[in-house]
């Protein structure tokens, strides 16, 4: 199967989570509105990988793939719902640059367990999820 797009995406996601870390070390008051933009764009790629994901790929596996990658899938949706809520939370609060440079060390804490839960997320399907939908 062809996921070349998915990962695409998630090249895409990460290299906006690598944006903001940066940013965030150079200041996050002093360069508030950067942030809050990169969250948007986050928003908007992230928005879409998920609703390929969910209208695409996991249905055509659930129909396709073998029992093992069938219950992969299902297992991935299932906790993405939380991480996807939790991102929800994270762009609502955050994605106006007021609110960033209000609240400095209150973005920075929920910055670093949103980024890392969304970065884990992503190393985790490139290395144990897509590897085997590629192989079907």
């Amino acid at each position: 199967m062809d996921i070349e797009r998915f990962k695409h995406q998630h090249v895409q996601i990460l290299q906006i989570i690598h944006r903001m870390r940066r940013l965030a070390t150079d200041g996050i008051a002093e360069n508030a509105a950067d942030l809050a933009r990169e969250i948007r764009l986050m928003k908007s790629k992230v928005a879409l990988h998920l609703s390929i994901e969910n209208d695409i790929l996991y249905p055509r596996l659930e129909k396709r793939a073998d029992a093992q990658v069938s219950r992969l899938a299902r297992e991935y949706q299932e906790e993405m719902k939380g991480l996807a809520e939790g991102f929800g939370r994270f762009v609502e609060r955050w994605g106006a640059e007021s609110a960033v440079g209000g609240d400095p060390e209150g973005f920075r804490r929920d910055c670093n367990s949103v980024l890392k839960a969304l970065h884990r997320r992503i190393q985790r399907e490139n290395t144990e999820f897509y590897p085997q939908v590629e192989a079907l």
